[in-house]
């Protein structure tokens, strides 16, 4: 192992994050969840560097710094700063404290190795500020913002839920009631919400707003399901967090969303056991693979939903239930879908994700598919390939039309899918690529490779402009 990095913040994603990336790296991160936890473990483990949040509870990332520097054992411990706020105090904190360097969140996984590298090296060839004493250090971090819960909060549920709710009383209280007071005396109530519309813009700016979320980032409104671990899609990838998941055997449910579209992806044990849409086009439909897979006629199927009429019913329950299908079809009908829906969203460079334990559904709790998250994260990696050369070989506003001399010459050397001849019959040369995929039956991804396939063999050529 390599130098060992403790991670000092109350936040678990960032901890579980830093410390992925550090291991990854072949350091060897330690964890804590504010200054005190820090403090304890510095008693009994050997520690080569601190990254240190600043805003936490009990004791905060200066209170750390002051009570690091009074002990001559850790006196010259480098300390690199990680902090939402890092450009507003980077300057102030590193000066005061005698930080080797300051990383401001979010980072990405180089950066951060960056930072931590150069941090180590300093620090070995003597290169680091000048370390105060701490009677050097003011008694207190006057000038940093500090809206965070300034103490440690119940075990208990519903007392937990009580005091995290009178910090954040007191967090929007400290922001809102300055700016009313500036209103007093200046026709407040002529004025209505116009001018406290305007005085709560001017508080609740995205620096505040992100405190205050800090705070409720730890609630828990419900005693079984809370939030673990959240972050941007671009700067941590669903695939990074399903094998992190997948090693910790954890269950719940992981949700992604960018652009109006969202997925869930159910795990039990780290396996993912179903998977649901919101936004996604209809070929991530149950129907649209009981239908591809030749299960059941398009017509069949829409009849039979069409007699379901107002019944909330599940698909494929009814499908098993009227005899339409085999319940071992079905399953097999929802493992393509889910694996596909995790292919979708393996692509997403951008949007939001968010795992929560204690997080059920119907579907998963019956068919537990147990897919094997490596195995759904190399595929998707092998298809996100494949739609980058297939997206950059053609404008999807093109129209193709069959090369005639290719099609004879096919027709006699050549067997093709049923999904092949289908797709070879659509290219009209009046309807563009677009048109073609959005009105057949299919995944989009397998109908562009089909086309990009025609395209390099010669078989349909494009049409001039």
């Amino acid at each position: 192992m390599g130098a060992r990095i403790l991670v000092v913040d109350d936040s678990p994603t960032i901890r579980k994050v830093v410390a992925a990336i550090l291991a990854q790296r072949g350091f060897e991160p330690l964890l804590a969840a504010d200054g005190q936890q820090a403090l304890d473990t510095l008693g009994t483990e050997s520690v080569d560097l601190v990254l240190l949040d600043f805003v936490m509870p009990r004791m905060n990332g200066y209170q750390f710094c002051r009570e690091l520097r009074a002990d001559s054992a850790f006196r010259n411990l480098p300390v690199v700063l990680m902090s939402a706020k890092g450009d507003k105090i980077r300057g102030q904190f590193v000066q005061q404290t005698g930080a080797i360097d300051a990383i401001t969140k979010p980072f990405d996984a180089r950066g951060l190795v960056a930072v931590v590298e150069g941090a180590l090296k300093k620090h070995s060839e003597g290169r680091g500020r000048p370390v105060p004493s701490a009677n050097e250090m003011p008694l207190d971090e006057a000038g940093f913002d500090n809206n965070r819960p300034s103490r440690v909060l119940s075990d208990d549920p519903v007392q937990r839920r009580e005091e995290i709710a009178g910090e954040f009383a007191q967090a929007v209280g400290k922001l809102v009631i300055p700016e009313l007071r500036k209103l007093e005396g200046s026709g407040v109530r002529a004025a209505g919400t116009d001018r406290l519309e305007t005085a709560f813009g001017r508080a609740l700016t995205a620096e505040s707003v992100a405190t205050l979320a800090a705070i409720l980032q730890n609630t828990s409104w419900s005693d079984q399901q809370r939030e673990v671990l959240a972050g941007d899609l671009s700067v941590i990838s669903i695939a990074e967090i399903l094998q992190l998941l997948d090693l910790q055997q954890q269950s719940g449910s992981l949700s992604a969303t960018t652009h109006g579209q969202a997925v869930t992806i159910f795990l039990r044990g780290g396996h993912v056991d179903f998977a649901s849409s919101e936004g996604l086009r209809d070929e991530f439909l149950l129907g649209r693979y009981l239908v591809d897979g030749g299960s059941i006629a398009r017509i069949a199927l829409d009849q039979t939903l069409q007699a379901s009429g107002s019944e909330q019913r599940l698909v494929g329950e009814l499908l098993v239930e009227r005899g339409l299908v085999p319940e071992a079809t079905v399953r097999g009908a929802l493992e393509r879908q889910t694996s596909e829906l995790v292919y979708e969203v393996v692509r997403w460079k951008s949007g939001r994700f968010s795992f929560q334990i204690g997080v059920e559904h119907p579907i998963a709790e019956k068919t537990r598919l147990g897919l094997e998250p490596s195995s759904l994260v190399m595929e998707g990696f092998r298809r996100v390939d494949e739609w980058r050369l297939i997206e950059g070989s053609f404008d999807f506003d093109e129209v193709l039309y069959p090369d005639p001399i290719a099609i004879e010459r096919l027709d006699s050397e050549t067997n093709l899918t049923a999904k092949e001849r289908a797709v070879l019959k659509a290219i009209d040369g009046e309807h563009t690529i677009r048109q073609i995929v959005n009105e057949m039956e299919g995944s989009s991804f397998e109908l562009c490779k089909i086309l990009f396939q025609f395209l390099n063999s010669r078989i349909v050529r494009r049409r001039a402009a």
